[in-house]
Order: structure tokens, then C-alpha cells, then sequence
């Protein structure tokens, strides 16, 4: 399968593998190694400031510490959060107890991915798939995701 080169066919390529793939470390590599890499993604990109992807950000956060039961003095912490308007695309880094992470989001779909490393040197990374759906009980309107494997 050809790759595509424009940024605007990369985002559309990420969509469909957040979308169809089953693998989610297929999802997360080509969004690290052919999105961030490429200076017109970087360029796009502005501080996020829209307060109700932030809050989803933090919805996530909260139920992978919940349910991973990692042990942290607080809440996670977004070290960065990026915006690209014209893709309806969030992503940012933080930092969850003692693991370092990675997340990405579309608006239109309302659907996103984190992955989750962990700093103690191992190469452990849990992904989760995350559906956002408004309208319904604030308790549940995350649903989670996981591909059943550890990577």
C-alpha cells in the first residue's frame, strides 16, 4: 500500500487506521514516526485552548488511572496539548504516576488514542482506544477500548 505524502492524506490515513485498525500500535507508530516528524504537522499545530477537549483529555486520564490502578500524588498532568484546526485533531504528552504518554483525538469523530509507557525501563506500552459520546450520563460517556494485548 502507498503512503500518502500531503499532511492532509497522512491525517486522513490516521483516521482510518483509528477507526479500523485492531492493532493499536500500528495506529500510534504511524502517528509518531510519518505525522510528528513532518514539518507541515509541526507548523499546524497551536497550543490547545478549547476546554472541552481538555476536560476529555482528563476524562481519559482519569479512568486509565482508575482502572490501571496506578498509583500517583495527583492527577495526570498535560505537559503539552497541540491543536490543528483544520483537521479537528488534538494531541498531546503527559505524565500519569510513573509513566510518560502520548494522545491524539478527532473532534469530528470523537474518537482518539492514548498510549502509555512506563519509565521504570521496560518496554511495557498500554494502548486504549477512547470513544466520546455526549448527551448520556457524565459517568459513562467514555467508553474504552483495549486490544486485549500487551505491546
Amino acid at each position: 500500500m502507498t503512503m500518502p505524502t500531503r499532511l492532509a492524506g497522512k491525517i486522513e490515513q490516521l483516521k482510518t487506521l483509528l477507526v479500523n485498525a485492531d492493532d493499536f500500535s500500528l495506529i500510534m507508530n504511524y502517528f509518531l514516526d510519518d505525522l510528528v516528524p513532518d514539518p507541515a504537522f509541526r507548523a499546524k499545530g497551536k497550543p490547545l485552548k478549547d476546554k472541552t477537549i481538555e476536560q476529555r483529555f482528563r476524562g481519559v486520564l482519569g479512568i486509565l488511572q482508575e482502572r490501571l490502578a496506578i498509583q500517583s500524588a495527583g492527577p495526570a498532568q498535560m505537559m503539552a496539548a497541540l491543536w490543528l484546526k483544520d483537521f479537528a485533531l488534538a494531541h498531546g504528552a503527559f505524565a500519569l504516576g510513573n509513566r510518560l504518554g502520548m494522545v491524539f483525538y478527532f473532534r469530528d469523530l470523537d474518537m482518539g488514542l492514548c498510549a502509555l509507557g512506563a519509565l521504570d525501563g521496560s518496554m511495557d506500552v498500554m494502548f486504549s482506544r477512547f470513544s466520546v459520546y455526549d448527551g448520556i450520563d457524565p459517568s459513562k460517556s467514555l467508553h474504552i477500548d483495549r486490544s486485549k494485548r500487551r505491546h
